[in-house]
């Protein structure tokens, strides 16, 4: 008995001799370099690597957009997707950014396994894995609202819109537009002035002072890891602009289609 308790002792100590020299703590400027750098070089493999150069989000967003127009001399209809440079460069940027921000799940499953070894394996659990984690989802939440507003994947209380006609259905978009506008004009304005108050006045950088900043110094969260907090909140505004964006190219095309396209459900 005595000698499987001094084994157990043994092993427990070489456990956390071992846990205390693989613990890590994240430095701030990995945790956001990598949340940048990750997903640039995931999709750059990608595009590399790839069969086709149009990502199949492009090609199932188009699919989606095409109706039916009239103006076709010969009387008969033709089907394309609605919208100008303008919207395909929104469209665009609206998937770019979902696809982005896609990518940190691949992150996350690294750092939670990374976490589960140590906490449970050798016991030294780290101090920043959760926080870490719960920031990340919390911007790629808000960052992919113009993504799931591009395919129309936001949740709809459905009780007139699937049973109307195109122009129908375009009609309703152009009038509830309106909601949405206010909605995402107030979003993004409280997103930015919580943003400038989570960053010192007198802060600079390169030289140049933060002129948009009203706080009294850089807001960091009141764990022991200490993240810098501005960054997750910048992120409510630029998930605000990319809404409105988005938006504003979904309107540009409800007109087109309210104005040109072939009415009857027979056009879907």
């Amino acid at each position: 008995m005595d000698g499987d308790a001094s084994f157990w002792h043994t092993l427990m100590e070489f456990r956390s001799t071992i846990g205390g020299h693989l613990r890590f703590v994240m430095p701030h400027w990995l945790y956001w370099g990598g949340l940048i750098a990750f997903p640039l070089f995931y999709m750059a493999a990608i595009r590399l690597f790839g069969r086709h150069p149009e990502t199949p989000e492009e090609h199932v967003a188009h699919q989606i957009d095409e109706v039916a127009f009239d103006g076709n001399p010969s009387g008969h209809l033709e089907r394309y997707a609605p919208g100008n440079w303008v919207t395909r460069q929104i469209d665009r940027l609206s998937v770019f950014t979902g696809t982005f921000v896609a990518y940190w799940s691949v992150i996350a499953v690294v750092v939670y396994f990374y976490e589960v070894v140590m906490r449970y394996g050798l016991r030294a659990p780290t101090n920043w894995a959760h926080e870490s984690m719960f920031l990340m989802f919390g911007m790629q939440y808000i960052l992919a609202g113009a993504y799931a507003y591009r395919f129309d994947a936001h949740v709809r209380v459905d009780l007139f819109y699937a049973n109307a006609s195109v122009r129908g259905r375009a009609a309703l978009d152009i009038i509830t537009s309106a909601f949405f506008f206010i909605f995402v004009i107030g979003f993004t304005v409280t997103g930015w002035t919580f943003f400038s108050q989570s960053m010192n006045a007198n802060g600079e950088i390169f030289g140049l002072p933060f002129f948009w900043a009203q706080g009294y110094s850089d807001e960091v969260s009141f764990t022991e890891w200490g993240v810098a907090y501005y960054p997750v909140k910048f992120t409510l505004a630029l998930g605000g602009v990319l809404l409105l964006l988005q938006g504003i190219s979904r309107l540009i095309k409800d007109v087109e289609i309210f104005i040109f396209a072939a009415d009857g459900r027979d056009a879907n």
